[in-house]
């Protein structure tokens, strides 16, 4: 067969299964081309869009190092190459849900090679488990996190690592060219950056990790979630860690691995029910009547809510493409429920802005907060901004790195500035209402209306 491996976002030399796969079967391979098509971000934001091209032009310019030249070009001209190049058969990674686009995913992929008589080789690239053998006893799969857990943590268990050798991909691929624009003078070894950050979280921070979660002043814990999602470190290779040092600190090892395993969760629901992308998972509320209000979208967006803690968590985002996980909780709650903004259009922003970016993870997070989604918050569950941002960011620190006009306010006044106003008039000159918004929207109030609409569906 003339084979085409698709490397994109499985961007890593080490622990690569469709590198392991060429190997196995090279016997039947009369031609090998490595190919990285590259996705269009041109909707993205600037941080997201620089990431990409960091992380693609970095594991380019590694493969380079061992004499392996890839095509690299865009989707839109990956049929072209195709044909030029004759192939008969494309490797592809299977269960990879980080893509910018859903075009770019698994089955879209597929339809497009098959229209050009190709076919298309699915390979296990970025998650552990396979989702048809994760079932419960009604061979369905699990809707609740906990049975999910309980079923199947028992199955994460040490797997050995891929054995190739690089001279082996050098010998037998053709040499490509780099025919996109993408630029490869500064590249970055990514992928050597991801695992010693890795390494350095085992060694050094997980024993905190449970602390460290609530802690929203940090961009991230561990980074693992922007790690995967471009395919830098293998999923089998972080298992195997946890699972070595587990006996080091039980307790908080297990908290880690949980998490591991809620993207897991998420990942198998999203393809057993795709349409979830984009409907509400529970049906009876794929009629809401939800707000499509673009000035209150526009104002979440933007950060001018008059809640400093939404305001600087969508700052923080606008600016580096990262959000701590309990801001994304805040965040996503506020605009369903207290502005009660349909949720797709939330999700849609983060996958816009988000470097770490998983669909199966945000659509879900999404309908969690919505209380659409399968195991979702209970509807009448609804968080206070005020009272989440003086119980995760009692001293204002994350506030004050966001917002430079509260850099000197007390925190007794930080979190609820419309309540504070004439402190914040006298003491510091901060004019509400024209230095910083008032609040958009009355929190009592919101909470009836959302509680009524739910309740109009029982």
């Amino acid at each position: 067969m003339h084979l085409g491996v698709i490397l994109n976002r499985v961007f890593r030399i080490k622990d690569n299964p469709l590198f392991d796969y060429v190997v196995n079967n090279q016997e039947e391979i009369e031609k090998l081309y490595l190919i990285l098509p590259l996705e269009d971000l041109s909707d993205a934001g600037e941080s997201k869009q620089q990431y990409y091209d960091t992380v693609a032009s970095g594991f380019v310019k590694t493969l380079h190092k061992h004499n392996i030249y890839p095509y690299v070009v865009s989707y839109k001209s990956l049929g072209k190459l195709a044909d030029q190049l004759g192939l008969t058969h494309v490797l592809v990674g299977k269960d990879i849900m980080s893509y910018h686009n859903m075009e770019y995913d698994y089955p879209h992929l597929k339809l497009a090679f098959q229209k050009h008589s190709i076919e298309v080789i699915g390979e296990r690239v970025n998650h552990y488990f396979q989702p048809l053998m994760t079932v419960n006893k009604q061979q369905q799969p699990y809707k609740v996190f906990t049975s999910f857990y309980k079923a199947n943590r028992r199955n994460l268990v040490h797997t050995p690592s891929k054995h190739y050798q690089y001279k082996q991909l050098s010998q037998y691929a053709e040499k490509g060219s780099n025919q996109s624009k993408i630029s490869l003078n500064s590249a970055e070894d990514i992928e050597q950056q991801a695992r010693k950050a890795w390494e350095s979280f085992l060694s050094e921070d997980i024993s905190n990790y449970k602390k460290m979660t609530d802690d929203v002043s940090q961009d991230y814990v561990s980074g693992l979630g922007k790690y995967l999602a471009y395919g830098l470190l293998d999923i089998h290779e972080i298992i195997n860690d946890l699972l070595e040092y587990y006996e080091n600190d039980e307790a908080s090892y297990e908290s880690y691995i949980r998490e591991v395993m809620f993207r897991e969760f998420y990942y198998i629901l999203m393809t057993q029910y795709p349409k979830t992308a984009t409907k509400s998972f529970t049906e009876k509320y794929r009629n809401m009547q939800w707000s499509y209000s673009k000035q209150n979208f526009d104002a979440w967006k933007i950060g001018k809510t008059g809640f400093p803690i939404v305001d600087a968590a969508m700052q923080k985002l606008n600016d580096t493409g990262y959000m701590h996980n309990r801001l994304r909780m805040v965040v996503s709650q506020f605009l369903t429920k207290n502005l009660f903004i349909d949720w797709t259009w939330g999700e849609e922003y983060f996958r816009q802005y988000l470097i770490d970016y998983d669909n199966a993870s945000n659509v879900h997070g999404w309908q969690w907060s919505a209380s659409t989604g399968t195991d979702a918050a209970p509807y009448f569950r609804m968080f206070n901004p005020i009272r989440q941002s003086e119980r995760f960011d009692a001293k204002g620190y994350f506030i004050k790195s966001q917002l430079e006009l509260f850099k000197d306010v007390s925190s007794n006044y930080i979190h609820n500035p419309s309540k504070n106003k004439d402190k914040l008039k006298e003491n510091y000159d901060i004019e509400i209402g024209k230095d910083y918004p008032k609040t958009m929207v009355d929190l009592k109030l919101s909470r009836e209306f959302v509680m009524n609409k739910f309740k109009s569906f029982r």
